[in-house]
């Protein structure tokens, strides 16, 4: 690439940071803002929690699957088709979503939605690191960073107003003019950024492999306690997905060009940052997914007044994970890792605690204490990740950081919905509906604190500061 186009990337990167900004919001909003509606769309659909749950595993699932193949489209083919191509299928798939007619409808477009989301978070990360240079690269990536966080955290309660207010399509709707704006923008600011390696091949057959494994590794683990499901069934499901994720292995040591490659595992820092991150985030998707239904089920609150309660957390962690990142500068990472993952610890553990008669405060101290907890651990965290990585590596530790991030909300979705139903099943005949479900929310997310004990290990571990990356 030329110095003068260098130049005019360098003049023009805050227009970039804001399209990856706007990429990264929406996509991430889109993985939360349906989890307010679940209960509305079970009723309406009369189907059960396991199986509307679909709706957002359909959606994860598909980034999930799909978000490494995209990434290495993206070297090859450039930013301006990859963005385009993201905003195209992300704004038809939500103005299918919102005239889905039936459940099924509806999860198909949402497959189509997640193929545009994977195309959209693929690209920001890679495409930050090409405008800013590295003195700059840092704040870049924390900007990115809060907004997907914010993306998450923010989805519950948006939704629950929309849905309150206007109906649940609307949740949907909303996606389409932002899409159309997207297409428009990415179009015209992406024509003078050539690909990053048009030269390079994309491993179509490793991608294969890693999106059969992940899928089918999901679907039994959402299906393993659904009425209906033969274990033959089942454990066909789990052995396609532990040969289709061995042929991947095995490609990736067998080509030159893999898909992921294994050597920036090497760098133990980032590992670290890395398994926190996909820790914090299951557990996170945990609650996010088993909370609405808490409040709509046991305290029979309104979209509404559910969205109200769930807008603690994105609060929290808006004022927090700024001043986390400024703070982490100063001092490092580990302090405020350790006191963010203890004090996630603390509220999920809290949450557990809830029954029949809690009240909405008791609700929003239990989720200002996790939003606080996500906040003080998300940017010191992000922060370490990428200065544990040599520059050349840096695009591909963004794409893993958008993988273990879907792969834990996809993973969190289906373990603790297929955990909870069975533990409900157990209890059903004891107990009656309402205190089964509380009952077996109580030991979901109980099981899923100790999970997040694992956070905390990696964080007290971990370097406070890491030394200048071997190029």
């Amino acid at each position: 690439m030329t110095e003068v186009n260098d130049s005019l990337i360098y003049k023009s990167r805050y227009k970039f940071l804001l399209i990856s900004a706007l990429s990264a919001f929406i996509a991430t909003l889109d993985a939360s803002i349906v989890n307010i509606s679940l209960p509305t769309l079970a009723n309406q659909f009369e189907v059960d929690i396991d199986l509307v749950a679909w709706i957002v595993l359909s959606y994860s699932l598909t980034i999930s699957a799909t978000l490494l193949l995209a990434g290495r489209i993206a070297v090859k083919r450039g930013y301006r088709f990859i963005y385009l191509a993201g905003f195209g299928f992300f704004t038809l798939g939500s103005l299918l979503c919102g005239l889905s007619g039936s459940l099924w409808m509806l999860i198909g477009a949402r497959i189509v939605q997640g193929i545009g989301a994977s195309f959209l978070m693929s690209s920001g990360p890679a495409l930050v690191t090409r405008a800013f240079p590295a003195n700059e690269r840092g704040r870049s990536m924390g900007v990115i960073g809060t907004i997907v966080g914010v993306g998450l955290m923010s989805g519950p309660p948006l939704g629950g107003f929309l849905v309150s207010s206007f109906g649940w399509p609307v949740i949907f709707y909303i996606n389409i003019p932002v899409g159309i704006f997207g297409l428009l923008y990415a179009g015209k600011l992406l024509k003078s950024i050539e690909p990053d390696n048009s030269a390079s091949k994309v491993d179509y057959r490793g991608g294969g492999f890693q999106a059969i494994g992940i899928i089918f590794l999901l679907m039994f683990f959402n299906r393993v306690n659904s009425p209906g499901w033969d274990d033959s069934i089942l454990f066909s499901m789990l052995a396609v997905a532990l040969v289709s994720l061995g042929f991947f292995l095995y490609r990736e040591t067998h080509t030159d060009q893999p898909l992921l490659g294994f050597a920036i595992f090497r760098y133990r820092q980032f590992s670290i940052a890395l398994s926190s991150m996909l820790i914090i985030f299951t557990c996170v998707a945990t609650g996010m997914v088993l909370i609405p239904f808490f409040l709509q089920n046991i305290l029979h609150l309104e979209p509404l007044d559910i969205g109200l309660v769930l807008i603690t957390i994105p609060i929290c962690t808006m004022i927090i994970a700024p001043v986390a990142g400024r703070v982490s500068d100063a001092i490092g990472y580990k302090l405020l890792t350790i006191l963010g993952s203890l004090l996630f610890i603390i509220g999920m553990f809290w949450i557990s605690e809830l029954n029949q008669s809690a009240t909405r405060w008791d609700i929003v101290m239990r989720l200002a204490v996790i939003g606080i907890g996500v906040g003080l651990f998300q940017a010191p965290n992000a922060s370490s990740m990428m200065s544990a990585v040599p520059k050349r590596l840096i695009g591909v530790a963004s794409g893993l950081m958008g993988l273990a991030r879907n792969l834990g909300i996809t993973g969190g979705v289906a373990l603790s919905t297929a955990i909870l139903m069975y533990r409900k099943g157990m209890l059903i005949g004891d107990l009656g509906e309402a205190g089964s479900f509380v009952a077996a929310f109580s030991w979901v997310v109980k099981l899923f604190s100790v999970v997040a004990i694992g956070a905390l290990i990696l964080a007290l571990i971990r370097k406070n500061r890491i030394e200048e990356v071997p190029q």
